[in-house]
């Protein structure tokens, strides 16, 4: 499988994140429900897999991504907000 570009894997990490926040206001008021929980952990699953794969491929997206052992790499270009980071070559 070819790893997905991009936009492709910032695609995914929205995608993930939107859900999990929706999952989670569900679970607010109705704590019990095992399908949501199941559903909570699925997606929050996937939203660590996009991260990895996203910050091993393109560099950290939070502050937390951020560390090197040699060299503090938070900054190093182009950041996820830039317009260069989000648009093909």
């Amino acid at each position: 499988m070819m790893p997905k570009d991009r936009n492709a894997l910032m695609h995914d990490i929205q995608v993930y994140g939107f859900a999990l926040v929706e999952v989670n206001l569900y679970l607010d008021t109705h704590p019990g429900d095992q399908a949501a929980i199941a559903c909570y952990n699925k997606y929050n699953r996937l939203l660590e897999e996009a991260y990895l794969a996203y910050e091993s491929q393109y560099g950290p997206l939070t502050i937390h991504g951020g560390t090197d052992n040699d060299c503090w790499s938070w900054v190093k270009g182009p950041w996820p907000w830039e317009y260069s980071a989000n648009t093909s070559r």
